[in-house]
C-alpha cells in the first residue's frame, strides 16, 4: 500500500508537471510516457504477487484503476490551472520542491525496502543461483541507468 500511495502521489506530480510544461513539452512527453509505462509494469507485477484474500478480490482492480487514472486526472487539473499558474514564482518553486522531495522520499523507501530488499534479501529462492542473481543485478543497474538518462534528457 505504501508503494501504491507513493506511485500515485508521484503520478499526480508528473501529470501536473506535464500539463503546465512550456517549451519543454516535446521532450518531456515521450519521457513521461516511457517512465509511466515501466512504472505501471512494475506496480502491476508487484500487485499480481500479492495474495489478496477472497473478500478483497476487488482491491487489485481498484489499485490498478487508481494508477491508470491518476496521471490523466492530474493533467486535466494542470490544464485547468495553466493560465493562472506561474512556474517561475517563488511559491510555485517551494510547493514543487516540497512535493518532489516528498515523492522522492516515498519512492526511494519503497524502491529500496519494498522492491529491492524483498527480491534480493527476503527471497532466497531467487538469489541461490548465481546466474539469476547476476541477471537480476544487471537488470537493476540497467534500469537505473536508463531512468537516469531519461532524467538527464528531460
Amino acid at each position: 500500500m505504501i508503494l501504491e500511495f507513493g506511485v500515485i502521489f508521484h503520478s499526480v506530480i508528473i501529470g501536473l508537471t506535464l500539463a503546465t510544461a512550456g517549451d519543454e513539452f516535446s521532450s518531456l512527453y515521450p519521457v513521461v510516457v516511457f517512465h509511466q509505462s515501466f512504472e505501471g509494469l512494475g506496480i502491476g507485477a508487484r500487485l499480481s504477487a500479492i495474495p489478496f484474500p477472497k473478500r478483497l478480490s476487488w482491491m487489485p482492480w481498484v489499485l490498478c484503476a487508481a494508477y491508470g487514472l491518476t496521471t490523466p486526472i492530474a493533467i486535466a487539473i494542470g490544464l485547468g490551472v495553466r493560465t493562472t499558474y506561474n512556474p517561475a514564482s517563488m511559491t510555485a518553486n517551494i510547493v514543487s520542491g516540497v512535493l518532489d522531495a516528498t515523492s522522492a522520499g516515498i519512492l526511494l523507501y519503497t524502491g529500496l525496502v519494498e522492491l529491492l530488499a524483498r527480491d534480493f534479501l527476503f527471497n532466497p529462492n531467487r538469489t541461490r543461483d548465481n546466474r539469476q542473481l547476476t541477471f537480476m543485478m544487471v537488470s537493476v543497474f540497467l534500469g537505473a541507468g536508463i531512468m537516469a538518462l531519461l532524467g538527464k534528457w528531460a
